[in-house]
């Protein structure tokens, strides 16, 4: 006779994460388009990847990028063949706007002056040696500031690492303080405490939102914004990275002109804009938003 379970035995947990929700939802999504994913959530070509052909200057910008997003190596795919690629929902979002009139999108983004260009993978120097941070996305103005995006899909999921330094020693130099020097004090001492060990950011990646800052500060002085712009997605992860970006804001949010938005709040203010095409806006939607059932 086969023994029956005891109402009293314990009950494991098979709860699903956040981060596996989302990529389950990417790879149902795909499916219902008639798209064949790996494994990995591979899709077989970037272009597959796309709500339409990459402009000439995105793709551009993507290929003299150091981030390997076009190219398959020995060990993967395009980084942008992933269903979870944050690039692609960049490319998604903003190429679009790419050589069109982009007033819809200025007013989402609830900024003052009209959009002359939109770039992707920007470099600003720091003024150290290698390579500097890419920055997803910067918006130029007809007054010439900058609006420099930093994007997150599902990395923000993930909790980081404890063990790894939050920054070389490069930009600690003896006898100098790089933030300081270019008018962010405040963001000085938070980069002194993430160094010492402060821990208070698990989900926020506050090193590199720091590293652009002073990228941009270096090369712009106070003629830029910075913007952190991500997925949001339900659990309890969001709760604690949107406690993260509240602090983050309180710390440093004035010298830096912080501003943070969801994509799920950009969408809706797009679509509340005239003539913005149907099919750009739906894509979007299905693809991002909408949970799968």
């Amino acid at each position: 006779m086969i023994g029956t379970i005891s109402r009293c035995s314990s009950v494991v947990n098979f709860a699903m994460s956040s981060k596996t929700e989302l990529l389950n939802q990417q790879r149902a999504w795909a499916l219902a388009y008639g798209l064949e994913s790996d494994g990995r959530g591979y899709l077989a070509d970037v272009a597959s990847n796309l709500q339409q052909p990459m402009s000439y200057q995105t793709k551009a910008a993507f290929e003299r990028g150091s981030g390997s997003e076009l190219l398959d190596t020995p060990s993967r795919p395009a980084k942008m063949k992933a269903l979870h690629s944050s690039s692609a929902l960049v490319v998604n979002f903003f190429d679009f706007w790419v050589g069109k009139d982009a007033s819809p999108l200025r007013h989402a983004l609830n900024l003052d002056e009209q959009i002359v260009k939109i770039d992707f993978e920007a470099q600003y120097s720091t003024g150290l040696t290698g390579n500097p941070p890419n920055l997803d996305v910067t918006l130029e103005l007809t007054d010439g500031f900058v609006i420099g995006i930093e994007s997150k899909y599902s990395e923000w999921l993930s909790q980081k690492s404890q063990s790894k330094a939050p920054f070389k020693s490069k930009y600690f130099p003896p006898g100098s303080a790089l933030w300081s020097a270019n008018g962010l004090v405040r963001s000085q001492a938070l980069a002194e405490q993430m160094r010492q060990g402060d821990d208070r950011f698990r989900y926020l990646d506050v090193p590199q939102l720091l590293k652009h800052a002073l990228g941009l500060s270096n090369q712009l002085g106070c003629q830029f914004s910075l913007y952190y712009v991500y997925l949001d997605w339900p659990g309890k992860e969001s709760v604690v990275h949107a406690d993260e970006i509240s602090q983050f804001r309180q710390l440093v949010g004035e010298e830096l002109r912080f501003v943070a938005l969801t994509y799920q709040q950009l969408l809706s203010a797009l679509g509340k804009e005239r003539d913005v095409d149907p099919n750009y806006l739906s894509y979007l939607q299905s693809r991002y938003i909408d949970r799968a059932n």
